[in-house]
């Protein structure tokens, strides 16, 4: 039939039962409403008043945005240690938007080109400020246990077989501590012992006294011809 009436644009709030368009049938020319199925947004719409639109034709994309789905991507090394009820926490790609869920859904199979599951958060979306299609990137906390002492990869060095933390034990002043590390991400590492809470660490500027201490170290031996 023909579109008679078009009753809202892209955008706005549709309340379920509603009337979004009328259309004439080009048979009898009857009148008959189109009406919302639920309450929700109206995300794309797809006819204009006097346009002929055909049976099983769609004209109006209604969307329920006041809670969103939040897909995440995990790799097969992390896979295993992702689940049901774990904390994440979700920040938008480019801007300042963060917010907390919960993993609600975990694929049981892998997407057979990326060989990624997907985790599925559900995030409360009243104010409309999450927005479908964007990029994100999230924090999934695995272990609610103590975590320990958490320090950048930097802080960590290796010196002879040993992974050590300069700490500083008078103003100025910092010898090497073994420590004992455990998981570690891309930027951080947790550090299980030899590192006291509250201790006083060297961050920047580690490897350069690894640095020093091999130098002084090769030192002793210079001049001999081994």
């Amino acid at each position: 039939g023909i579109v008679r009436e078009v009753n809202f644009r892209v955008g706005e709030l549709v309340k379920e039962g509603e009337v979004v368009a009328v259309v004439e049938s080009d048979e009898s020319f009857t009148k008959y409403p189109l009406k919302a199925p639920m309450t929700g947004r109206i995300v794309s719409r797809h006819i204009t008043t006097g346009e002929h639109v055909s049976t099983g034709e769609s004209v109006v994309l209604l969307a329920d945005l006041s809670t969103v789905w939040v897909n995440l991507a995990v790799y097969p090394k992390d896979a295993s240690r992702v689940r049901s009820g774990q904390r994440v926490s979700v920040s938008a790609v480019g801007a300042d938007q963060s917010a907390e869920g919960t993993v609600q859904y975990v694929t049981p199979v892998a997407d057979p080109q990326t060989r990624r599951i997907t985790a599925r958060v559900v995030l409360p979306n009243a104010r409309l400020d999450w927005r479908p299609g964007t990029f994100v990137n999230a924090l999934v906390i695995i272990d609610e246990s103590d975590p320990g002492i958490v320090v950048e990869k930097a802080a960590v060095q290796v010196v002879g077989e040993k992974r050590v933390v300069f700490v500083q034990h008078e103003p100025g002043a910092f010898k090497p501590v073994e420590v004992v590390t455990d998981e570690s991400d891309a930027r951080f590492v947790r550090i299980v012992s030899g590192l006291a809470e509250g201790a006083e660490y060297v961050n920047n500027g580690a490897f350069e006294l690894k640095a020093k201490i091999v130098t002084s170290t090769l030192g002793g031996h210079a001049g001999h011809g081994h």
